[in-house]
């Protein structure tokens, strides 16, 4: 179902932009005051798309002209989650409440629904009424090599996959898999190495693949217990870097001989030997080093949010490390305890993210 949409669009002032040496903000977004941005993705013609899972709004923002547009899910409090571009060019997103996979046409803002065929709990489109709830709660969506849609299933424990060719829907059991609910709200998926999508499992302690034709998984234990993984991401040489949030360490995972490799950011073998809050610049946060989603920025380098997840979290950082000399370098943003919710190195020499707690995205500037 194709829905008309409310779209509220506010030029902003320069982009209402704040900088803090490398980093600089932009916001906070119109609306509501804390409308829970985290991911960012940029479209062919390089405006910025922000999810907004608090207020069920999906933000567009032109760098150019600092402007931002938000359109409203077609239904409300729909909590949006982890989005991703597909083959077909459309951005989509689970509705995590919803029980259905949303697309935005990026051309319009234009929003159709597609229902997951598993857990309804309510539906009142019968009584003209855009609300329909259910317990799969998918998370994230990620596009595989096959041109398909893959996303999280936390309620189900499961890994589901949508055919936007053929509207068709299937879902597969994650082995093993337990507090299916507790994994929805950290569950992240991304493209894999090969055949393959990625995902975390944390409550499981380990990081798995799956590969999209043989359906195949494999599982990467972390060597840490109670690491809880969070982000995930394969890096252009074809590794697996994983987030170990409450290890706090990052992880990199060679899938050719399933060995992983460890680098903690604290204690006394710890690469940060200090815990950095820029306290001269007024901003503060979470001290610890929790890391949260990780990308590859076009330096090669691997870029992490601090701190991670939203119960300890609240922290104003990110950071760095070199996949050769694991050199880590961190920067504080312009906000305090802003909370990096994502990352993404989508243009070249910059690293973008959404500022949760302070309703607003964030540019690091890398060489």
């Amino acid at each position: 179902m194709t829905l008309g949409l409310v779209a509220v669009a506010v030029a902003v002032d320069g982009g209402r932009a704040s900088a803090n040496g490398a980093i600089t903000e932009y916001g906070p977004l119109p609306s509501i005051p804390l409308s829970g941005v985290c991911e960012t993705h940029f479209d062919t013609t390089g405006d910025l798309w922000i999810e907004q899972y608090l207020s069920s709004q999906v933000a567009e923002f032109d760098p150019r002209t600092g402007e931002f547009t938000e359109y409203g899910t077609p239904m409300p409090l729909s909590v949006p989650g982890g989005m991703a571009f597909g083959a077909d060019g459309g951005l989509w997103m689970p509705e995590v409440t919803g029980n259905a996979l949303l697309r935005v046409n990026p051309a319009d803002g234009g929003m159709h629904e597609y229902r997951l065929p598993w857990a309804d709990a309510l539906n009142t489109s019968a009584l003209g009424l855009p609300l329909h709830l259910g317990l799969a709660l998918a998370n994230d969506v990620a596009s595989g090599p096959d041109r398909a849609l893959w996303f999280t299933l936390g309620g189900l424990n499961a890994i589901g996959r949508f055919d936007p060719a053929t509207g068709q829907f299937s879902k597969y059991a994650v082995p093993g898999e337990i507090l299916g609910q507790v994994q929805s709200l950290f569950g992240i998926i991304k493209p894999g190495p090969g055949n393959t999508v990625v995902m975390d499992l944390p409550q499981q302690d380990a990081v798995v693949t799956f590969d999209v034709y043989t359906h195949q998984f494999t599982d990467y234990p972390m060597p840490t217990p109670l690491a809880f993984p969070v982000g995930v991401w394969t890096a252009t040489d074809g590794s697996i870097w994983a987030t170990e949030s409450l290890g706090m360490k990052i992880a990199r995972i060679n899938p050719a001989t399933g060995t992983v490799q460890e680098f903690p950011l604290f204690g006394p073998t710890g690469l940060l030997t200090a815990l950095e809050a820029d306290l001269t610049a007024g901003s503060i946060g979470n001290p610890l080093p929790l890391p949260g989603p990780i990308t590859q920025g076009s330096d090669g380098n691997m870029y992490f949010a601090l701190a991670f997840p939203a119960a300890v979290g609240l922290g104003n950082q990110i950071a760095m490390i070199n996949p050769t000399t694991h050199q880590v370098q961190i920067w504080a943003t312009p906000s305090s305890a802003s909370y990096p919710c994502d990352v993404q190195g989508e243009q070249t020499g910059s690293i973008w993210f959404g500022e949760l707690t302070a309703n607003k995205v964030g540019r690091l500037r890398i060489s």
